[in-house]
């Protein structure tokens, strides 16, 4: 159920306010769900600020309830009796004093779709305030990726912490994991069981960590491990990403901020990527990583960590769908958002290990310029 603030003119007809309830009404429909007026004035802490500018001379009582207000703040009109007009006066005061607004104007259909959108934004914004994500120190030549944790925590309410490589190895070191259906299909693969075992003792090292500092999301520098461990971390972030827990490479702040803002925003598994080698006149771009969510394919294999040659690497096919390439900043003003199509998988022997073609909708000049 959705509720809106519901302002009218004193000066309206008798039938007005069943005008405005088929409105809602229609709107629902389209909607999937309930949208109805709520009779209380103040704005909650966490609701969503939806206004129901119904008719003209409305602009005056919006003033007079809701001029504290920081945003952002919708207003949902009718296509008729002045609404949007009123709407537009609004929105004006709204802009000159700094504040965010967007009127939600069209038919019904359109309204639903403007709507779902909103709703799953606020959402995800009321989310992100309680996400808390942990890092490691970052890999050396992660020279372009930390974080402003201030920023970060002021814009969003996402808190990011630091961790320690020492304290992981602590866990590790306890050779111990849970025992769940994912790791009793990795039995099945055709790898050497040792191999398969010390991968899985990172795992329950990595998942101890988080659980121990409530952590929806956690980066650790992974070539630390090979030397001591004789195995990569690439198992273990892929356990977790399929767990829902968001688990980025190197220490890298950036994508691991990336990864889980698109992931709340779409409910998807997401595939953190390099770009290996794009082509301008085809819009063709080459992602490679050796980190895949395990319930991202339908099927995958084992195989070594590409750069150390030991450990274990996820191998897989993606569907040949639609997919959004993204990644942003703190500031949450600065991003890109491109999307595109899966034309090819690829199995090159000097690359990271699961390789995907895209074709883009968009030129590449946002990688090299």
């Amino acid at each position: 159920m959705i509720k809106v603030k519901y302002l009218r003119s004193d000066h309206v007809d008798v039938h007005f306010d069943e005008v405005s309830q088929a409105f809602l009404q229609s709107l629902s429909e389209a909607f999937g769900d309930d949208i109805v007026i709520d009779k209380k004035e103040a704005i909650e802490p966490g609701e969503l600020p939806l206004f129901f500018i119904a008719s003209g001379g409305t602009e005056e009582v919006f003033l007079r309830r809701y001029s504290h207000l920081t945003g952002p703040v919708y207003l949902l009109t009718m296509e008729k009796r002045n609404s949007l007009a009123a709407s537009m006066e609004i929105l004006s005061y709204l802009q000159e004093r700094g504040i965010p607004g967007q009127i939600l104007h069209g038919s019904v259909e359109e309204l639903a779709l403007q709507l779902h959108l909103i709703c799953r934004t606020h959402s995800v914004k009321q989310t992100l305030q309680g996400l808390r994500l942990g890092v490691t120190e970052p890999s050396g030549w992660l020279i372009a990726s930390k974080v402003d944790r201030e920023l970060l925590k002021r814009t969003s309410g996402i808190e990011m912490i630091d961790l320690s490589m020492e304290e992981l190895c602590e866990e590790i070191d306890k050779k111990e994991y849970p025992q769940d259906a994912l790791t009793r299909d990795l039995a099945s693969k055709q790898v050497p069981s040792l191999e398969l075992e010390k991968a899985l003792h990172v795992y329950g090292g990595v998942k101890r960590i988080a659980q121990k500092h409530n952590l929806h999301g956690i980066s650790i520098k992974c070539f630390d491990l090979l030397e001591p461990y004789k195995t990569s971390g690439c198992l273990a972030l892929a356990l977790l990403n399929a767990q829902g827990i968001h688990a980025a490479c190197e220490g890298d702040e950036r994508s691991l901020l990336s990864m889980a803002v698109l992931a709340e925003l779409t409910g998807e598994p997401i595939f953190m990527s390099n770009p290996a080698r794009l082509h301008q006149e085809t819009r063709d771009i080459v992602l490679a990583h050796c980190v895949l969510p395990l319930n991202m394919p339908q099927k995958y294999t084992l195989m070594t960590h590409y750069e150390s040659g030991i450990g274990l690497a996820i191998s897989a096919d993606l569907s040949k769908e639609r997919y959004t390439l993204f990644k942003m900043k703190e500031d949450f003003q600065e991003y890109v958002a491109m999307e595109g199509t899966l034309i090819e998988n690829l199995h090159e022997s000097d690359m990271c290990r699961t390789q995907i073609k895209l074709r883009m909708d968009e030129s590449l000049d946002y990688f090299l310029k």
